[in-house]
């Protein structure tokens, strides 16, 4: 009984001897990361993000459908002075439904003649460059919207957070209210309750945006 005492003795001395290095070794990789992230100016940018948005129809009957529909052709990038700017292919929006798709497209983006929608900025860049891997911001930021011939101007409730050294994710903490009014669709949304022989459709857009942006050096 003594000499097994003696044995589990020593073996705690070892390993409290150990412990100081060991805990050491482990706080190293998170010390390794904090200084990992860059902290000078850079770029940062973003293809093809996921791009929302809610329409909801009111049938004959009064029935609501609501249904999501997306763009699937985007870019975007975040200026080292803080100037923001995204790209949107109207022509990319999808529904789920080809003939849907190109009645949008013909009818309410006329994208014969606004083939493009662009949003800008000035954004808080040193809040987003300063994150540490993990850690998120929530900015309201001030946008303005150029579609369809008008320019609007929108606040969206953004997060970023810091995924890696050179990595960011951004999105949408609540959708951003479109009108359809305006942005001069009235007419094509028009057409549109009419070849599908709805009572109206709603015309306030909730988008949606998120977004992993990439640091340029």
């Amino acid at each position: 009984m003594f000499k097994k005492a003696l044995i589990v003795s020593a073996s705690l001395l070892a390993l409290a001897a150990c412990s100081p290095s060991e805990t050491a070794q482990s706080a190293q990789p998170a010390a390794e990361a904090v200084q990992a992230v860059p902290q000078t100016p850079a770029d940062w940018e973003v293809s093809n993000a996921g791009i929302t948005f809610l329409s909801s129809k009111i049938n004959k009957q009064l029935g609501s459908v609501t249904e999501q529909s997306r763009f699937k052709a985007s870019q975007a990038v975040l200026g080292k002075d803080g100037e923001f700017k995204m790209e949107v292919d109207l022509s990319s929006v999808s529904t789920g439904i080809e003939i849907r798709d190109q009645r949008l497209k013909d009818w309410v983006f006329e994208t014969a003649k606004f083939a493009k929608a662009n949003v800008t900025g000035k954004v808080d860049v040193d809040a987003v460059n300063k994150l540490a891997i993990g850690e998120t911001v929530n900015l309201k930021q001030p946008l303005v919207l150029d579609i369809h011939g008008k320019q609007i101007n929108l606040e969206a409730d953004l997060s970023a957070q810091r995924i890696s050294a050179d990595k960011i994710m951004v999105s949408t903490l609540s959708p951003v209210l479109l009108d359809v009014k305006a942005m001069d669709m009235v007419g094509g949304v028009a057409q549109l309750v009419e070849v599908m022989g709805l009572s109206s459709i709603v015309q306030q857009i909730p988008v949606s945006f998120n977004a992993e942006f990439t640091r340029k050096e």
